[in-house]
């Protein structure tokens, strides 16, 4: 009787679902949990999919038992579903009307998902906190596939730091899953670190220091110092800063704990920035400072044993880190001896080009140069020269500079630094009578060089073209003075005004900046272009002409700004000011446009050594 009862109920259902809303409403209220067919919770599966709680509340009002009802062939319920699409407010509301740690909330799907799990999939952390105030047990619960909410959110919403931070303090280590204990809890560390997300990566490992040495096999076995090794971007020497980011960063005091403003108000974007950068830069400092001391404990095997099974140290010289490698050879001074790859870590700083790391490695001598702490020997020598005669393009970012002939010039500063470095005999060593390192260092850097001269003369080309047409407009003004002359002396009719003397004395100036600018872009163009001529010879050339042509430019804007003050006066004296702002505007974008690259050159031909040593110890 109950089945035939049953069967009847269900068949009424599929007949009338597409009929009005109470009638639809009347046979979910009449179905048993047990006894449900799907078509009948399409309205709520709708409702819980748009957001529309005034709906979905109907069907809850009727019968109660919808709240925890598995609505699709997945197992969801509707809190599964708003959870999935990001209703916010639904969750909210739908949460409320469930006691206080309702084991509810603790429904899965076929995946073996809460609410909480999808809720962490969208990223609305007002959703996550909801379900979280009502059952704060739902953040130890793992899916089908081992991972509880805060393992979820380090690697599919890594994008949500809020997020990440709410459920690492809510996440404790206990049942059901033990997420901090179990052999898969440093992948979600690792996963945490990945993401940039340090400060909660430290504030885990402090309340659960084993994860500092656990290596993770999904990861390559790789440990914490593994993946901060590879992510120079999470260091200072890794980060580039222009002049006003640069300034902040000083300003903003080394304090993993500082914040910038109170959480209610908004701060300026370019300081939270800053801020965050800094804030990430510390607690990498701080992170490896966690994971050397807790090495340090260890055996003599098991330490050397840390640093070559995924080579840390290696990785960070290689990469430019200085400050990690600089920390890993405080704690373990030993380690600067170690050869990963059968190379010393020199011979793989000039390798990579990476001064950071090679300062680490120097000494200053007693006539003020550099040289290595430990000298190289016969083989070590021949092994820096075999790699600084070499040239690998991707190395550009490493060396900082633009344009190829400054990349030739960096690639000659780093050739003559490793030649001073090794065994005098080893400079003019002939392979078998054949060439020198020298040789070899021209020939693989041949393209560079093509490149280099290509660039020069291109560079020479349209700025003498610039230099020449100021040139003749300053040389012509010089006969054409403002006011006119007198018919019979030839004397200004305006002499002894300011304006004038001001206009003859930029007027002058400009024209020799200017032909000055050109012999030297002339001389540029008729340059032999060899290789040593890449190190100071053109290069000198470049920034005199360069400085030669901004400073022509600049008088011409005076003499043009004087003119217009003669023309001008006593007659519109109100246009001086907007004219001699207007006046600026080429020199403020020349200067924004040109003196970065002419900075550039200048530290680079005549800035301190890019070899300067550096003390580990300070």
């Amino acid at each position: 009787m109950k089945s035939f009862f049953s069967g009847t109920l269900l068949n009424v259902c599929k007949k009338n679902v597409l009929t009005k809303w109470p009638e639809k409403f009347a046979c979910i209220a009449e179905i048993s949990k047990e006894e449900v067919d799907g078509q009948c919770y399409r309205p709520l599966l709708r409702a819980a999919f748009k957001g529309d709680w005034e709906s979905a509340k109907t069907f809850f009002e009727r019968d109660s038992a919808l709240k925890t009802a598995k609505i699709t062939s997945r197992s969801e319920t509707a809190l599964h579903i708003a959870a999935l699409s990001a209703r916010v407010q639904f969750v909210k509301n739908l949460v409320k009307l469930l006691p206080p740690h309702s084991e509810v909330l603790e429904m899965v799907d076929c995946d073996g998902r809460t609410a909480l799990h999808n809720a962490v999939l969208c990223g609305r952390i007002k959703m996550i906190e909801a379900i979280v105030r009502c059952n704060p047990k739902l953040t130890q619960l793992a899916d089908n596939k081992g991972r509880v909410p805060l393992a979820m959110s380090a690697l599919e919403s890594s994008k949500h730091k809020e997020i990440a931070w709410f459920l690492a303090k809510n996440t404790t280590d206990d049942g059901p899953s033990h997420p901090f204990s179990s052999p898969s809890a440093i992948d979600f560390i690792l996963n945490l670190t990945y993401a940039g997300h340090l400060d909660i990566t430290l504030y885990l490992v402090r309340q659960y220091p084993h994860l500092l040495t656990k290596r993770s096999k999904k990861y390559d076995n790789r440990s914490i110092l593994d993946v901060l090794a590879r992510m120079q971007s999470n260091f200072r020497s890794g980060t580039r800063l222009n002049v006003l980011e640069e300034w902040i960063y000083k300003c903003i005091p080394e304090d993993l704990n500082f914040k910038t403003t109170d959480e209610y108000s908004n701060p300026v974007p370019i300081i939270k920035r800053v801020h965050e950068v800094k804030l990430r830069h510390m607690a990498a400092i701080e992170l490896a400072k966690q994971v050397c001391s807790a090495v340090s404990s260890m055996s003599t095997t098991e330490i050397t044993d840390f640093f070559q099974k995924r080579e840390p140290l290696y990785q960070a010289t290689i990469k430019g880190i200085s400050e990690l490698v600089k920390l890993c050879i405080i704690f373990f001074p030993e380690l600067i001896r170690i050869s990963p790859l059968k190379k010393r870590l020199t011979t793989h700083a000039v390798e990579f080009r990476q001064e950071r790391t090679l300062r680490l490695f120097l000494k200053v001598s007693s006539i003020n140069k550099s040289s290595f702490i430990l000298a190289p020997a016969l083989g070590e020598s021949m092994g820096i020269m075999d790699e600084v005669a070499q040239y690998n393009p991707k190395f550009h970012d490493a060396t900082n500079v633009s344009g190829a002939a400054f990349q030739m010039q960096r690639e000659l500063q780093w050739y003559k630094a490793v030649e001073m470095w090794v065994i005098p005999s080893i400079r003019s060593y002939q392979f078998r009578n054949g060439p020198t390192y020298w040789d070899k260092f021209v020939e693989n850097h041949n393209k560079l060089l093509k490149e280099g001269e290509k660039w020069v003369k291109h560079t020479a080309n349209s700025c003498m073209l610039v230099s020449t047409l100021i040139a003749t407009v300053l040389f012509a003004a010089a006969f054409t003075m403002p006011g006119g002359n007198d018919d019979k002396t030839g004397v200004p009719l305006l002499l002894g005004q300011d304006s004038l003397l001001v206009f003859a004395i930029s007027d002058t100036l400009g024209l020799f900046s200017s032909v000055t600018a050109i012999l030297l872009f002339l001389a540029i163009l008729t340059s032999r272009y060899e290789p040593k001529d890449f190190l100071f010879s053109l290069p000198n050339k470049i920034i005199m002409g360069l400085s030669s042509l901004f400073l022509s430019l600049a008088f011409m804007l005076v003499a043009f700004a004087a003119t217009l003050t003669i023309v001008l006066d006593k007659r519109l004296e109100w246009v001086r000011i907007p004219i001699t702002l207007l006046t600026c505007i080429p020199v403020v974008l020349f200067l924004v446009l040109q003196l970065p690259l002419l900075y550039q050159m200048i530290r680079s031909t005549y800035g301190p050594s890019i070899f300067r040593a550096e003390e580990i110890w300070e």
